[in-house]
Protein backbone atom coordinates (compact mmCIF):
# COMPACT_ATOMS: atom_id res chain seq x y z
CA UNK A 1 0.00 0.00 0.00
CA UNK A 2 1.04 3.05 -0.98
CA UNK A 3 1.10 6.24 1.39
CA UNK A 4 0.36 8.56 -1.20
CA UNK A 5 -2.64 6.50 -2.09
CA UNK A 6 -4.07 7.24 1.73
CA UNK A 7 -6.98 9.89 2.03
CA UNK A 8 -7.04 12.03 5.17
CA UNK A 9 -10.28 13.75 5.92
CA UNK A 10 -12.10 14.93 7.99
CA UNK A 11 -15.64 12.49 8.86
CA UNK A 12 -19.17 12.26 7.85
CA UNK A 13 -22.08 11.06 9.26
CA UNK A 14 -22.09 8.61 6.31
CA UNK A 15 -18.65 7.10 8.24
CA UNK A 16 -20.56 6.40 11.38
CA UNK A 17 -20.83 2.66 11.33
CA UNK A 18 -17.60 2.05 9.62
CA UNK A 19 -16.26 4.23 12.77
CA UNK A 20 -18.40 2.32 15.30
CA UNK A 21 -16.74 -1.02 13.99
CA UNK A 22 -13.08 0.53 13.56
CA UNK A 23 -12.99 1.69 16.99
CA UNK A 24 -14.22 -1.66 18.72
CA UNK A 25 -11.91 -3.93 16.51
CA UNK A 26 -9.16 -1.84 17.52
CA UNK A 27 -9.78 -1.12 21.33
CA UNK A 28 -10.63 -4.96 21.34
CA UNK A 29 -6.69 -5.71 19.79
CA UNK A 30 -5.11 -2.84 22.46
CA UNK A 31 -6.67 -3.73 25.66
CA UNK A 32 -7.59 -7.15 25.96
CA UNK A 33 -4.52 -8.34 26.21
CA UNK A 34 -5.94 -11.62 28.00
CA UNK A 35 -9.12 -12.61 26.47
CA UNK A 36 -12.75 -10.46 26.37
CA UNK A 37 -14.63 -10.74 29.66
CA UNK A 38 -18.00 -8.64 30.38
CA UNK A 39 -16.55 -5.34 31.92
CA UNK A 40 -15.31 -5.02 28.57
CA UNK A 41 -18.03 -6.34 26.42
CA UNK A 42 -20.52 -3.77 28.14
CA UNK A 43 -17.97 -0.65 27.75
CA UNK A 44 -17.38 -1.43 24.49
CA UNK A 45 -21.34 -1.52 23.21
CA UNK A 46 -22.40 1.15 25.33
CA UNK A 47 -19.43 3.23 23.98
CA UNK A 48 -18.99 2.26 20.70
CA UNK A 49 -22.54 2.81 19.20
CA UNK A 50 -24.37 5.03 15.84
CA UNK A 51 -25.68 7.18 18.74
CA UNK A 52 -22.89 8.01 20.13
CA UNK A 53 -20.80 8.16 17.07
CA UNK A 54 -23.56 10.52 15.66
CA UNK A 55 -23.10 12.81 18.83
CA UNK A 56 -19.18 12.90 18.17
CA UNK A 57 -19.66 14.33 15.07
CA UNK A 58 -22.13 16.56 15.86
CA UNK A 59 -20.23 18.00 18.32
CA UNK A 60 -18.51 21.24 17.69
CA UNK A 61 -16.00 20.46 20.10
CA UNK A 62 -15.05 17.90 18.70
CA UNK A 63 -13.24 16.79 15.21
CA UNK A 64 -12.64 13.39 13.94
CA UNK A 65 -9.99 12.55 11.39
CA UNK A 66 -10.57 9.56 9.22
CA UNK A 67 -7.92 7.89 6.80
CA UNK A 68 -9.05 5.88 3.95
CA UNK A 69 -7.75 4.21 1.32
CA UNK A 70 -9.43 2.82 -1.98
CA UNK A 71 -12.41 3.77 -0.33
CA UNK A 72 -12.50 2.05 2.93
CA UNK A 73 -11.44 3.14 6.41
CA UNK A 74 -8.66 2.10 8.09
CA UNK A 75 -8.11 4.46 11.15
CA UNK A 76 -9.40 7.78 12.67
CA UNK A 77 -8.09 10.45 15.04
CA UNK A 78 -10.35 11.94 17.28
CA UNK A 79 -9.24 15.94 18.40
CA UNK A 80 -11.55 16.88 21.64
CA UNK A 81 -11.04 20.43 22.08
CA UNK A 82 -12.92 20.71 24.93
CA UNK A 83 -11.66 18.38 27.01
CA UNK A 84 -8.87 19.41 30.36
CA UNK A 85 -5.46 17.65 31.02
CA UNK A 86 -5.72 15.19 33.98
CA UNK A 87 -2.98 17.09 35.12
CA UNK A 88 -3.69 20.28 35.62
CA UNK A 89 -0.64 22.43 35.75
CA UNK A 90 -0.75 21.86 31.66
CA UNK A 91 -3.28 24.62 30.71
CA UNK A 92 -6.42 24.45 28.58
CA UNK A 93 -5.19 22.57 25.53
CA UNK A 94 -6.64 19.80 23.39
CA UNK A 95 -6.90 16.56 23.61
CA UNK A 96 -5.81 13.59 21.23
CA UNK A 97 -8.51 11.33 22.48
CA UNK A 98 -8.37 8.89 19.71
CA UNK A 99 -5.91 7.89 17.29
CA UNK A 100 -7.09 4.42 15.83
CA UNK A 101 -5.16 2.23 12.76
CA UNK A 102 -6.26 -1.08 11.58
CA UNK A 103 -3.45 -3.68 13.09
CA UNK A 104 -2.99 -4.82 9.63
CA UNK A 105 -1.96 -1.08 8.69
CA UNK A 106 0.33 -0.37 11.33
CA UNK A 107 3.85 0.41 10.93
CA UNK A 108 3.05 1.87 7.42
CA UNK A 109 3.12 5.15 8.61
CA UNK A 110 -0.37 5.38 8.68
CA UNK A 111 -0.27 6.62 12.46
CA UNK A 112 1.92 9.45 11.46
CA UNK A 113 -0.02 10.81 8.71
CA UNK A 114 -2.96 11.00 11.06
CA UNK A 115 -0.70 12.61 14.48
CA UNK A 116 0.49 14.96 12.09
CA UNK A 117 -3.34 15.91 10.32
CA UNK A 118 -4.05 16.47 14.15
CA UNK A 119 -1.23 18.27 15.08
CA UNK A 120 -1.69 20.53 12.24
CA UNK A 121 -5.23 20.89 12.86
CA UNK A 122 -4.82 21.59 16.73
CA UNK A 123 -2.02 24.48 15.53
CA UNK A 124 -4.16 26.18 13.31
CA UNK A 125 -6.75 26.57 15.80
CA UNK A 126 -4.49 28.74 17.84
CA UNK A 127 -3.36 26.06 20.25
CA UNK A 128 0.65 26.02 21.67
CA UNK A 129 0.14 21.86 22.68
CA UNK A 130 -1.91 18.80 22.90
CA UNK A 131 -2.33 15.61 25.30
CA UNK A 132 -3.40 12.41 24.94
CA UNK A 133 -3.51 9.67 26.66
CA UNK A 134 -2.11 5.86 26.66
CA UNK A 135 -2.52 2.58 28.68
CA UNK A 136 0.32 2.27 30.76
CA UNK A 137 1.16 -1.42 28.75
CA UNK A 138 0.98 0.10 25.35
CA UNK A 139 4.33 0.08 24.81
CA UNK A 140 4.29 0.47 21.23
CA UNK A 141 1.98 3.19 21.92
CA UNK A 142 4.20 5.14 24.12
CA UNK A 143 7.25 4.73 21.95
CA UNK A 144 5.55 6.15 18.78
CA UNK A 145 4.41 9.13 20.56
CA UNK A 146 7.47 9.93 22.29
CA UNK A 147 9.21 9.66 18.48
CA UNK A 148 7.37 12.31 17.49
CA UNK A 149 7.91 14.98 20.02
CA UNK A 150 5.24 13.87 23.53
CA UNK A 151 6.92 13.52 27.00
CA UNK A 152 5.55 11.65 29.34
CA UNK A 153 3.91 13.82 32.15
CA UNK A 154 2.29 11.76 34.85
CA UNK A 155 -0.17 8.95 35.37
CA UNK A 156 -4.16 9.36 34.95
CA UNK A 157 -6.88 6.58 35.51
CA UNK A 158 -9.46 5.25 33.05
CA UNK A 159 -12.57 3.32 34.75
CA UNK A 160 -14.53 0.84 33.90
CA UNK A 161 -17.30 -0.92 36.18
CA UNK A 162 -15.17 0.12 39.43
CA UNK A 163 -11.79 -1.22 38.26
CA UNK A 164 -9.47 1.42 37.30
CA UNK A 165 -6.23 1.47 34.74
CA UNK A 166 -3.38 2.94 34.29
CA UNK A 167 -2.67 5.49 31.85
CA UNK A 168 0.21 7.94 30.98
CA UNK A 169 -0.26 11.38 30.23
CA UNK A 170 1.80 12.82 27.38
CA UNK A 171 1.59 16.03 26.09
CA UNK A 172 3.29 18.13 22.89
CA UNK A 173 4.32 21.69 23.34
CA UNK A 174 4.84 22.98 19.45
Amino acid sequence: MSLEAINIRVAELSDMSNLVVLKQQVWVATYAEEGIRAEFSDYLLATFTLENEKALLENTQKKTLVAEHNGHLIGCAVIAFDEVCPLPANGHNPEIAVLYVLERFTGMGLGKILLDKALQEIKESGFDAAWLTVYHKNERAIDFYKKYGFTDIGIAFFEMQGNQYENRVLINHF
